[in-house]
């Protein structure tokens, strides 16, 4: 018997490691695809802004950043967007009751008043107390909403769209710098498709040890605490393989919270954010190809590869635990609540193929993993297990996943996505960062992620909670800063039946 579980097990291992490696070769492939039509279709930045800045045409675009104790950080980032080069656009900060000075900083600094508003309520959200505009005509773009705290992220955002009166609006965290010419790039996809485009998405990346000073990105350079390295490489394959490989197809799974522009009317037409969701963005832009579906009618999503945004990454062991259990719960709760979609032909490549995909390989990934190792630890205790085909699997996928990652470096170079300061040094300190993470960073997020769905099934209750912030202009090394965020870690404890 146990030599037949033995052998079930190891071809499931083996033929289950294959298809995951094909899979992301194709991905690859297709992202490959995807940067040559880039590089064919989208011109440059200056030819870009040169033509959407004369047009009367060009959208109108809110951007709206939810703001919850972000006293550490709040003036800097709402500088960074007042720089933003974008002929037509406002920007929407949502105070959701924060218990710190975010607000009266924001007062003081942009010489804010309270305005009469209309509270139409499109989307669910906690009751707007007031609207602020700025006496000042530098900051003629910026409105401050201050609303009754909702609790999470979906909910502040609900109110901004309420707000906003524009065709089109960026979802963003207000601990991120947006890159001045971020708008003009995503906007191009929209105004040069045939077929309605109802979101795009862009790349993000570490922030955490760049410099910025008065709202301008001084210095972009590599994180220098590991655990920020490992996720700066995660993300560039997630955006640069995953995400991009996956717009070929128009089969974005999912556009960044972070980050990701989106059609209004279809927002709200699909119910807005779901105000209890872990997973707020996956969850609407879900929902957002659902209704495109029901009404029988054309859509596109879209990616772009040039870094237009950098965020804060958790620098500690904790914050790290606390972000990815999160995500793991959301996975879960994207898994069960559209589980209709999921192996459906009927919504298109996203149903057919993305959805399949990530049900196999992402969510199922950590239970087959730690369940693999787990047989070994028992195959060593017996004496069972053959070392020299153990040694060849995993040469073969480590290397693999090496050969991934020095991949996504090379499209970095290529697309020039983002002009590191010490180029040579940066990629060196990329490159081992990857060969390390299979062994240290990984086995983590594997456990995370198994906590995550530990904490789902037992249906523990998620109470948010001060998290470090450090702000920008600031090394991995300096002291911590405390601040908190709406948008990242929840802390769970039990709920008894």
């Amino acid at each position: 018997m146990w030599v037949s579980i033995y052998y079930f097990f190891s071809y499931v291992v083996f033929f289950y490691s294959i298809a995951s490696m094909l899979l992301l070769l194709y991905l690859t492939v297709m992202s490959l695809r995807a940067q040559r039509n880039i590089r064919i279709n989208i011109p440059d930045d200056d030819t870009v802004r040169y033509i959407l800045k004369g047009s009367p045409m060009t959208p109108a675009v809110s951007i709206i950043a939810p703001a919850y104790n972000e006293e550490v950080t709040i003036i800097d980032n709402v500088k960074s967007m007042l720089n933003i080069r974008y002929p037509r656009y406002d920007i929407i900060i949502v105070n959701d009751g924060s218990k710190d000075r975010t607000l009266e900083l924001l007062i003081e600094e942009f010489d804010l008043m309270e305005v009469p508003f209309t509270n139409t309520r499109r989307v669910p959200c906690k009751p707007i107390k007031r609207v602020f505009r700025s006496r000042d005509d530098r900051f003629d773009k910026l409105i401050v909403v201050d609303k009754e705290p909702g609790g999470r992220k979906a909910d502040a955002s609900n109110a901004g769209i309420n707000i906003t009166e524009n065709k089109y609006f960026v979802c963003t965290d207000v601990d991120c710098y947006v890159e001045p010419m971020a708008l003009y790039r995503m906007m191009w996809l929209v105004v040069n498709s045939h077929i309605p485009v109802i979101g795009v998405g862009a790349t993000m990346l570490m922030g955490n040890n760049c410099v910025v000073k008065d709202g301008r990105m001084v210095e972009a350079k590599v994180p220098s605490n590991p655990l920020t390295m490992w996720q700066e490489l995660e993300y560039m394959r997630s955006f640069l393989i995953g995400k991009l490989g996956w717009s070929s197809h128009n089969a974005l799974p999912n556009i960044s919270g972070g980050f990701g522009l989106f059609d209004t009317d279809v927002v709200v037409k699909s119910g807005g954010y779901e105000p209890t969701s872990f997973a707020e963005d996956i969850d609407l832009l879900l929902r957002m190809i659902t209704y495109m579906h029901s009404v029988g009618q054309e859509y596109r999503l879209a990616q772009i590869p040039k870094v237009s945004c950098w965020t804060e990454g958790p620098y500690s062991l904790r914050t790290l635990y606390r972000q990815r259990v999160r995500w793991a719960r959301g996975l879960c709760e994207i898994v069960v609540s559209h589980k209709n979609l999921f192996f459906n032909m009927q919504y298109g490549p996203i149903g057919t193929f993305t959805l399949p995909y990530i049900f196999m390989f992402e969510f199922l990934a950590p239970i087959i993993e730690a369940t693999g190792f787990l047989f070994m630890l028992w195959l060593v205790f017996v004496g069972g297990i053959n070392w020299n085909t153990a040694f060849v699997i995993f040469g073969m996928i480590y290397s693999f996943s090496l050969s991934l990652t020095f991949l996504v470096l090379i499209f970095d170079y290529q697309l020039k996505v983002v002009n590191w300061k010490s180029t040579t040094r940066s990629y060196i300190k990329l490159a081992i960062a990857g060969i390390t993470e299979a062994f240290f960073y990984h086995p983590l997020i594997t456990l995370f992620s198994l906590i995550g769905y530990t904490k789902y099934i037992r249906n523990s209750r998620a109470i948010w909670t001060h998290i470090t912030r450090k702000g920008w202009q600031k090394n991995d090394a300096d002291t911590d800063k405390t601040n908190t965020t709406n948008s990242n870690e929840p802390q769970t404890t039990t709920v008894t039946s």
